[in-house]
């Protein structure tokens, strides 16, 4: 059918056109950015995909970056440790030096002077030592958190708190295992010494670790049944009523006194509860939670009778007034008993009275001087010295081996982000970037197309034309 208000060809041949048009544009813009997905009309489910990847991608790298930084970091500080070694080893050479018989006087004290002048210098490094503004030898930044993942919760910290200046590195207890005293006592009935039975030697060490103190017998057995001790305290512990008595052998400075109930058996202590009091010290309860305190430190046995203090404790005298002592050696640790009075064999008599405790604390430990505190101008001061710097040392060492290992785990940390990154980039490619092959085929196919409906348009134009000639 022949036409002139509907040319059918035309339209059709538009149609087409218009299409072969937007492949065209699609494949120009796709090349052209090298991208699949410009827009969510390409692909909404892809686009979403795509932009999560990324987010994933960019959170990767910023943690590798935070990784290097936190590398970064830990070398500053390690460079600041290194330096304040040598100084460390310098006084304890020093130190040393001091130590030996053939110096003088004269001689430690010029080596203090360089001593001063290196402990200054520790001061110096621990608080000039910087990253970023940050003082990283001080203790004043904490625990350091590093955010080295993509998303929250994904980090790692690093515990900077010690101090490493002079006043805070050096002190310390004794070592855990280091013996703080031992002692060995018995008596018979009448005084004389005799050999003991069970345990005749208890030996109290110290474990840093766990703030506590453990006991051994004379083998290095364990003891944890306190009734087996009798040789520790100068006499037990807890309520005891009746007859007691506490004989002593004059000018024997090793005595143990056992205090009987009813004149046969022996009060007992069945459990030895060590409570750390915060201060540096700790203190001894029984298994009832009654105090082993009292620590006797002067003589309180001085009239030979039986009277009470002013705090309602019972006291026991010497008949002769001799003067019988347990002290705890504050500074070292170490039980002594005072040497007692020449006279007649003391037997103190307690029948019908009741005592809440009689025993030995330990008020504190013997610590040594940080740092800061070192003198070697006297020969047993040079000796502390060396003891003071293997502290130090030991603290050095610690942060130095924290350091190294966070070191080594930022690396690590950072070769496995960037692994992941690469996964996620290269899965991300598969999702968005525009396959070139196949859209320079699409690029070529659409040009063609738009060229032949172009000139199909053109003839189905010229149609209308030919019905002219039926008019003529």
């Amino acid at each position: 059918m022949l036409g002139i208000n509907t040319n059918t060809n035309s339209l059709v041949a538009q149609q087409n056109l218009t299409g072969s048009g937007s492949a065209l544009s699609q494949a120009i813009t796709r090349l052209s950015s090298g991208k699949r997905i410009n827009s969510a009309a390409d692909d909404a489910a892809g686009l979403a995909i795509s932009n999560i990847m990324q987010t994933q991608i960019n959170g990767l790298n910023q943690g590798v970056s935070n990784s290097n930084d936190g590398t970064s970091m830990v070398q500053t500080a390690s460079s600041g440790l290194s330096s304040l070694t040598s100084s460390l080893q310098r006084i304890r050479q020093l130190a040393t030096q001091a130590a030996n018989g053939s110096m003088t006087d004269n001689d430690r004290a010029a080596l203090q002077q360089e001593v001063n002048q290196q402990v200054s210098e520790i001061n110096r490094i621990a608080s000039q030592t910087t990253y970023n503004g940050m003082n990283v030898l001080d203790g004043s930044l904490g625990n350091v958190s590093f955010q080295v993942g993509a998303n929250v919760g994904q980090s790692i910290s690093l515990n900077l708190s010690q101090s490493m200046s002079a006043a805070s590195i050096g002190g310390g207890v004794p070592a855990a295992g280091n013996t703080l005293g031992s002692f060995s006592v018995s008596l018979d009935s009448n005084g004389a010494a005799a050999a003991a039975a069970g345990i005749t030697s208890v030996t109290a060490s110290w474990d840093n670790a766990t703030n506590s103190v453990s006991y051994t017998d004379q083998n290095g057995n364990a003891i944890t049944d306190a009734s087996t001790i009798t040789a520790f305290s100068n006499a037990p512990a807890g309520e005891v009523t009746g007859g007691a008595a506490l004989p002593a052998a004059a000018g024997d400075a090793s005595q143990t006194w056992t205090l009987n109930t009813n004149g046969s058996e022996n009060a007992t202590v069945s459990q030895i509860n060590v409570i750390a009091d915060g201060k540096g010290g700790f203190t001894l309860t029984d298994q009832n939670g009654k105090a082993l305190t009292n620590a006797v430190a002067s003589a309180v046995f001085t009239s030979g009778t039986v009277g009470t203090d002013s705090n309602g404790n019972t006291t026991l005298t010497g008949d002769t007034g001799a003067t019988m002592a347990t002290e705890v050696e504050a500074v070292t640790g170490a039980i002594a008993t005072a040497s007692q009075a020449a006279g007649d064999n003391p037997n103190l008599d307690a029948a019908g009275k009741t005592t809440d405790a009689m025993g030995a604390t330990i008020d504190k430990l013997s610590q040594s001087n940080t740092v800061s505190q070192i003198d070697i101008s006297t020969k047993d001061g040079a000796s502390a010295a060396m003891l003071t710097i293997d502290n130090a040392l030991n603290a050095v060492n610690n942060l130095q081996a924290t350091l190294g290992a966070a070191q080594n785990r930022f690396s690590a940390i950072g070769t496995t982000q960037q692994a992941q990154s690469t996964d996620l980039s290269t899965a991300q490619s598969s999702i968005q970037d525009a396959d070139f092959a196949q859209e320079t085929a699409n690029l070529s196919k659409a040009q063609v197309l738009q060229q032949a409906g172009i000139s199909v348009l053109a003839q189905a134009n010229s149609q209308p034309q030919q019905i002219l000639k039926l008019l003529q």
